[in-house]
């Protein structure tokens, strides 16, 4: 029980510090963010009650419901975070009150008749609750994925393919939760909060510096929807000509050689889009259709093998962080990830073949 007491003593200063650092001394905090920072205060007074079950006489099944109760809660904070990544804005506080409403009756219930069935009716609930949420969180986030591939050339700070391990990891932390709340064990309880504490120190470390953008309309979607890799045509008799325009003439080839828009790591579609006076759908559809490939492929393709390789075969003693810059890269990270990519080996690995070769 000391043991627990200290490790929920640490799970709540470890939440206190990171809602004081976001909410007080953070300059300039996104919505994203100022929504993270509460997260983190609500979390760390959740935590905090939990000392109570750690005091002399405490650790009895009427209080264990009650924290059960009460700590199901917390699952419309795992709510509002996944739907603010993957749909920013979202979450208001009327949505809020409703997605409340089943949380308040049940509590509300369990007061007026606090018997076990009302426990495991609750616990039913919170289980239909989470695979809800994991579900519709998991179809935005692809949905969400396959945009910003489409219309993004830097993605960075806007990805989201970080939740997947996330949404695996909350998964198993939360059937931990309900065992350990339903079969109550002090050893699983520590087992819990340590697990909890790194599944947030993960989605603190991804989400820090994550800059969430709201996606396109249904409308713009249904237009040039990427489907597991593959195009859904438009039909559209002006569109396949515009497609076929930007083939014939060769228009997009012709900006890359001379202009070499490339190089700008912020590019966009809808800038490439305007450069060229077509319509980003077109374009998206042209890259798809000829290409075979997203627009963010496309890009990262040419930043490779039109800068990146010449870069690197005219002076080996550059270093990569530089090569990744000059080639329109934001991050080396990406350089990385694109260079396997294109040409099936890591910088290191291509460099070493260079040297072999001479």
């Amino acid at each position: 029980m000391i043991i627990s007491a200290f490790v929920v003593g640490i799970a709540t200063a470890f939440f206190a510090i990171f809602a004081v650092h976001i909410l007080l001394y953070m300059p300039r905090r996104t919505r994203f963010q100022t929504v993270v920072g509460i997260i983190m205060a609500v979390w760390a007074v959740w935590c905090a009650k939990d000392l109570v079950i750690c005091m002399p006489g405490m650790y009895v099944q009427p209080v264990l419901d009650w924290i059960l109760i009460i700590d199901g809660w917390s699952a419309l904070t795992y709510t509002i975070f996944v739907f603010e990544v993957v749909m920013p804005g979202w979450v208001t506080w009327r949505r809020l009150l409703l997605l409340s409403l089943p949380f308040m009756l049940f509590t509300v219930g369990y007061a007026l008749w606090p018997v076990r069935e009302v426990v495991y009716a609750y616990s039913v609930f919170l289980w239909c609750y989470a695979w809800t949420i994991v579900i519709v969180g998991w179809t935005r986030m692809n949905r969400y994925l396959r945009y910003i591939s489409r219309e993004y050339s830097n993605i960075d700070k806007i990805d989201v393919s970080w939740l997947r391990p996330v949404f695996l990891f909350a998964i198993i932390g939360q059937l931990a939760w309900l065992f350990t709340s339903l079969y109550s064990n002090i050893t699983c309880d520590i087992v819990y909060y340590i697990s909890v504490i790194v599944l947030w120190l993960v989605v603190l470390r991804y989400s820090w510096n994550f800059q969430p953008i709201a996606i396109g309309t249904e409308s713009e979607e249904a237009e040039t929807s990427v489907y597991d890799g593959s195009l859904v045509t438009i039909t559209d008799e002006a569109s396949q000509g515009e497609v076929k325009n930007l083939l014939s003439f060769g228009r997009l080839e012709k900006l890359m050689d001379e202009e070499k828009p490339y190089l700008r790591p912020s590019l966009t579609l809808k800038e490439l889009a305007h450069e060229l006076n077509t319509n980003r759908t077109y374009i998206s559809n042209y890259l798809n259709q000829q290409m075979k490939m997203t627009f963010y492929d496309y890009i990262n393709s040419l930043r490779i093998e039109r800068a990146a390789i010449p870069l690197m075969r005219e002076h080996p003693e550059y270093k990569y962080e530089y090569v990744a810059s000059e080639s329109g890269f934001a991050s080396i990270s990406t350089f990385r990830r694109a260079f396997v990519k294109v040409t099936g080996q890591t910088p290191s690995q291509y460099a070493a073949a260079l040297s072999a070769q001479k």
